[in-house]
């Protein structure tokens, strides 16, 4: 009998060790949160893919182009959704170029319609300032979201949809363009329009990620492991974050670039965690609710 009382007492210690390891680490959780979360212009409420994601990848070859969506599904795959079937449209579409400030400049004054700039009603983006930094800024990965708030539904034009030939949606490098593979516009040639369609009647709450286009400048992560850089794509591909964000007191994958000798080289405990709770809480809590929401995840899952 005393020794089942003995272990009882442990484990009722151990949960209140771990109840009280949790809030104190809540504040700093929160404190990444908001460090590295980035919400769409008008709508407070971080943005996630709502099912399904179709990973498209040029500029590389085969193998790795096939490793990088692989790599990009399984961490989708791993927060319940479901990575496309093969011949799906592509809804990230990842560039590997070989000069990525030319590339993203072309891309931002000759195909805005990609890139939400227009404003249709029910998109949302960081914004144009935010567009202009996209297109100027050099950095070795850079993104941009759009999304649907929730007054239609924002899917590309299946008239215009290019088709992928992977297993996985890979766009491989061989696709007959003789500048595929080399990071030009032309990779985006036959891509669509991010545009509304659908009824007003979808619950406004809600901000569904609908495109993402990463461009991944191939001579600034020379020097990385290609595992490492493409867990840090998987990352920003999934969640709307801020490319000016400073996590150096964070361990966090995204301190690969600006701390390379001692950032982590694959997705952290915190990484995992933000993630988590992006995608298990509800979609249509108000901001500050999901961001602590986010923030418990972490604290639950880093003080274990």
């Amino acid at each position: 009998m005393r020794a089942l009382r003995f272990s009882a007492a442990v484990a009722v210690a151990a949960c209140l060790h771990v109840s009280a390891s949790a809030q104190t680490d809540q504040p700093r959780a929160r404190a990444f949160v908001d460090q590295i979360s980035l919400s769409s212009v008008g709508n407070e409420r971080l943005p996630r893919w709502d099912s399904e994601i179709c990973v498209g990848a040029v500029g590389l070859g085969a193998t790795e182009a096939q490793a990088l969506v692989d790599r990009i599904s399984a961490r989708a795959a791993s927060v319940g959704l479901r990575p496309g079937a093969p011949g799906c449209r592509a809804n990230v579409m990842v560039i590997y170029a070989p000069d990525s400030d030319t590339l993203t400049r072309q891309i931002v004054d000759g195909r805005r319609d990609l890139l939400g700039f227009y404003g249709d009603e029910g998109q949302a983006t960081a914004g144009r300032e935010a567009m202009e930094d996209f297109a100027s800024r050099s950095r070795p990965i850079r993104w941009w979201h759009v999304s649907d708030t929730g007054a239609g539904s924002i899917r590309p034009d299946a008239a215009r949809s290019r088709r992928s030939a992977d297993r996985s949606t890979a766009l491989a490098a061989s696709s007959g363009n003789p500048n595929a593979g080399r990071g030009t516009l032309d990779d985006l040639d036959g891509a669509d329009a991010v545009r509304v369609s659908g009824s007003r009647a979808r619950e406004a709450a809600r901000n569904d990620l609908s495109y993402a286009l990463i461009i991944v400048d191939a001579q600034r992560v020379a020097g990385v492991p290609a595992s490492a850089w493409m867990d840090y794509v998987a990352l920003v591909a999934l969640a709307q974050l801020d490319p000016d964000a400073r996590p150096a007191d964070f361990p966090t994958i995204l301190n690969l670039f600006s701390a390379p000798q001692s950032a982590p080289t694959t997705l952290t405990a915190w990484d995992v965690a933000y993630l988590e709770g992006l995608y298990r809480g509800r979609s249509t809590v108000a901001g500050n609710r999901q961001a602590n929401d986010i923030a418990d995840r972490i604290a639950e899952n880093v003080s274990q």
